[in-house]
Formats: structure tokens, sequence, C-alpha cells
């Protein structure tokens, strides 16, 4: 093993001895681009699992018991407000009618007892029978008001069932799934469909504990589906774990709608303080069999060829070990075909 770990060292040696020869007999010079050696914080971190979910995801229940008459399909979508599905409500329009026919006898009685009333009061001040009389047609008005606020809230009541019996969306969203179909009875609290907002989204993710001291809501965390890194914002910490995974519950605001409802994703998840490291560009980075290596342009506008290891990242910069030093100018572009010693020019405003 030592002896193939030396020939691997000798061989490295020679290549690189042999790409500064060939470097310095190349008068071909190469455009690149530059960017700084930077001191950051980075917070070292774990990639966990998350999944793009809805802030509002409900399955819409009906509210009284009848006939399903009408109802959306799977894929329409709707507004706050818009008609999903409608309940047979004949029998609640007649319920309605029935209590709305006891007000009037009522409302009758209550017109009798105030006219006499003014009339008793008339003759109170003259024999005291009328001031009797008086106070029962006052007892008797009294009750009429009563019988009516009574009837009055029945009628309210009946009138809120008729209301109950159209389904309208809470919120703005896509009808994902359909549990009745047109025909078929409802009872209270049956599920009538799935309404999904597919907008206002976030990331549902579970952290371990060792992540939890290091976690805050309002902190920036990096968030990957593939090769795509965005930055979101945690928004909720639930500092309770679970009964049998024993992991926390965060919630993760995304800005841009880019990802649809179910994505899996990967979220950062800090496991220690932050650190002030010297970092570069990730595009710096040069893979070579050999090991991890970044051109440094020096004085003389060429390009040294520096061995780093890398260590903690972000989204945009990683962690460089070597020989390097802050403000250092690193290729971060046109570095896939530089050779060591090779000269460069300098352009840094090139689209990136």
């Amino acid at each position: 093993i030592m002896i193939n770990k030396l020939i691997s060292i000798l061989i490295f040696q020679f290549i690189f001895l042999l790409e500064n020869v060939i470097a310095e007999n190349n008068t071909f010079q190469a455009t690149v681009q530059t960017e700084e050696v930077i001191n950051i914080e980075i917070s070292p971190s774990i990639w966990v699992s998350g999944n793009v979910i809805s802030q509002h995801d409900s399955k819409i229940s009906s509210e009284v018991e009848g006939r399903i008459i009408s109802i959306l399909e799977i894929g329409d979508y709707v507004k706050t407000g818009d008609i999903i599905g409608k309940i047979e409500n004949t029998r609640y329009q007649l319920n309605y009618a029935e209590i709305q026919a006891e007000i009037q006898p009522i409302k009758s009685l209550l017109q009798f007892y105030t006219s006499e009333a003014e009339r008793l009061n008339k003759l109170t001040k003259k024999n005291n029978a009328a001031k009797n009389q008086l106070e029962q047609i006052q007892a008797n008005k009294d009750e009429a008001i009563a019988k009516i606020k009574l009837i009055k809230s029945k009628m309210a009541t009946a009138y809120d069932l008729i209301n109950r019996t159209i389904i309208k969306a809470p919120f703005d969203g896509v009808i994902t799934d359909r549990y009745k179909s047109i025909g078929e009875r409802v009872d209270l609290n049956d599920e009538i469909v799935r309404l999904v907002n597919t907008q206002s989204l976030e990331i549902q993710s579970y952290i371990q504990q060792e992540s939890l001291a290091y976690m805050q809501v309002g902190d920036n965390l990096e968030i990957k589906v593939d090769s795509s890194i965005v930055n979101g914002v945690v928004s909720k910490v639930i500092p309770v774990a679970d009964s049998i995974s024993k992991l926390y519950e965060i919630r993760i605001q995304l800005d841009d709608q880019i990802w649809p409802v179910g994505t899996a994703v990967k979220v950062a998840s800090p496991i220690n303080k932050r650190q002030n490291v010297l970092a570069v560009s990730r595009d710096a980075l040069v893979i070579r069999q050999s090991g991890v290596v970044i051109y440094r342009i020096n004085q003389q506008n060429r390009a040294e060829l520096i061995p780093v290891n890398t260590g903690i990242s972000n989204a945009t910069h990683i962690q460089v070990i070597g020989n390097i030093s802050l403000n250092d100018k690193i290729v971060v572009r046109g570095n896939e075909r530089l050779r060591p010693n090779q000269s460069v020019k300098v352009i840094n405003d090139l689209d990136r």
C-alpha cells in the first residue's frame, strides 16, 4: 500500500512538472474570469429530507345532510367563494317556510297588545281597574316580543342551513381529490373534495436533536433539488420531538414557487456554530484524478496551479484548505483548459 501511494505521489509530481514545461513554451494567452478568496461565515451542515407542501391543504366536508346535485371535477381551479358543490335543499327550504309562517300570528297579537296598552294607559288615570288590565296587557306584550325573537332566531338557523347546502371554496386552489359524486347522499361532516392551494407553498422537514440548538426562525437555509439550489427562510421551529422518530419539525418559507406540491427536497441542516473560513466560488474548483485544484493568477498574469482540500460550503462558496491567502485572485471561468504557468488575460465583466 505504501509503495502504491508513493508511486501515485511521484506520478502527480511528474505530471505537475511536465505541465509547467509545456505551459512555459506555450505562448497562447487564455481569457479567464477571476474572483477573490474571501473570508465568510459558513455553518457546518448535513442534508436532510423535506417535502414541498401547501400552506392551505384541506378536505372540504359537508355541513348538512342530503343528496349531492352538483360537484366540481378533479383538476378544476377555484377562487375563494366559488361554488364547489351543491346539496339538494328542498327539505331545508320547507323548514324555513314553516318557521316563517309561525311569526305572523305573533306579530298580530303584538300589534293588538300594543294598541290596547296605549288605550289602557289613558284610563289608568281615572280608575284602578284599568291599571290592573294594563299590567296584564303589558305582560302579554312582552311575551309576544320574546316569542318573535325566538322565532327569528329559528329562522336564522334554518336560513343558515339552506346556505350550507352550497359548498364554497374557503381559499384559492385546485380540486385534487373527489370523494363523492352527483346523486350520492352525504351525512354531516362527510368529506366531499380535497382542495389544495398551489401558490402558497412551504417546505416541511425534520431535523435531528443536534441541529435544534442551531436552528432559529428567520435563518436562511439552502434547499436542493437535483443540481438546483435556492435559499429559504425558516418560518417555524417546533421544539417537540416526534414520539417515534425523535425528530423535530421545521417549516421553511419559499419566496418563489419553483417546485410543485409534493416535490422531494434536501435541506441543509446546521450541526454546529457558524465558522469563519477562507472560501472560493464553487466554479473555481477543478476536479482531476489526482485531486482538487484551483488556479491562482500571480502578478505576472500567469496561472498557478494550487492543490487544495475542500471543507464546509454553502450554495455559492466552499471552504478551501491549501496554499492560498485572503484576496488571492482565483480563476472561476476558463479554468477547464488552463495549464500551469500559462499566460492569461483577465476579463471580469463577462456575463455569468
